[in-house]
């Protein structure tokens, strides 16, 4: 069973497990279903939305999301670059993003035991909603 929560909550909530999670904003869309071998880290590593965990590629630019990776969190990277999700909310620094994080956004979560089972879950998720981040970060 999926829990609906706020990223204040993940620290008194969300245990050490693997499991799966989906990202949502309080209107509505959804916007990231995502795996954890450890549900708490990785929601924490969200939550924290570091620019500094943005990485520049050999020869990339900042201006453009192909030129830059992130392996701590994608969807400060989909957010980074989301000029259309928000308008009163600075998606561009980790302050807005947290901001944004915690006042207008709320995920769900499922314990599911290992990550090969997390993984199955969250391919079957893909299938079934239309979450606006999968894939490659492209500028919106």
């Amino acid at each position: 069973m999926m829990r609906k929560i706020r990223f204040s909550d993940i620290k008194s909530i969300v245990r050490g497990k693997a499991g799966t999670y989906e990202t949502h904003t309080l209107t509505g869309i959804p916007l990231k279903v995502g795996i954890g071998v450890n549900l708490r880290k990785r929601l924490m590593q969200h939550r924290a939305s570091r620019k500094s965990a943005l990485k520049l590629k050999a020869g990339g630019q900042r201006s453009n999301p192909n030129g830059v990776q992130s392996k701590s969190s994608i969807l400060a990277k989909h957010l980074y670059y989301d000029t259309s999700l928000v308008a009163d909310y600075d998606l561009k620094s980790e302050t807005g993003r947290r901001t944004f994080l915690e006042e207008k956004y709320y995920f769900v979560f499922e314990l599911t035991g290992n990550r090969a089972k997390a993984r199955d879950v969250e391919k079957l998720r893909e299938r079934q909603l239309q979450f606006r981040y999968v894939g490659k970060v492209s500028k919106r």
